[in-house]
């Protein structure tokens, strides 16, 4: 699936952009929490959050939806160990022209990984998707 942007996304990532001073990868707005993910570009994370959070906050009160940041990785596994923290072991597997990534989790932490009504586990396939082309995110 290719990441295609509407004139609302592509404001937003403007917007952001403008008011951290970083780049932006990948944007995808979920309406029904309304939320925005950025991917921002490597090593530019902390830029983008600012001390204590300060950017976000401004962004989040301007832009009057929640904001949430990622760090972007060339290495399929560095940015899936960005986007979700508590994996202790990635593990990509590429064959039948499919890409699947395995990943390992602490029992405890498993719930927080999936989310409610697996909310989390759908937001990580469809950003792994946008920026690698991932076929299907596997929780071991």
């Amino acid at each position: 699936m290719e990441a295609t942007y509407d004139t609302d996304t592509i404001r937003l990532m403007t917007f952001f952009e403008n008011a951290t001073n970083v780049g932006v990868k990948d944007c995808f707005v979920e309406e029904e929490s309304n939320t925005a993910y950025f991917i921002v570009e490597e090593g530019k994370a902390g830029l983008a959050i600012g001390k204590n959070g300060a950017n976000i906050k401004r962004v989040e009160n301007l832009m009057k939806k929640n904001v949430k940041v990622f760090e972007f990785s060339a290495d399929i596994a560095t940015f899936v160990k960005r986007l979700i923290p508590q994996v202790l072991e990635v593990t990509v597997k590429n064959g039948n022209g499919k890409v699947e990534i395995e990943i390992k989790v602490d029992k405890n932490d498993r719930p927080v990984v999936i989310g409610r009504d697996g909310k989390n586990l759908k937001l990580y396939k469809e950003l792994l998707q946008r920026n690698f082309k991932v076929d299907d995110l596997i929780i071991k």
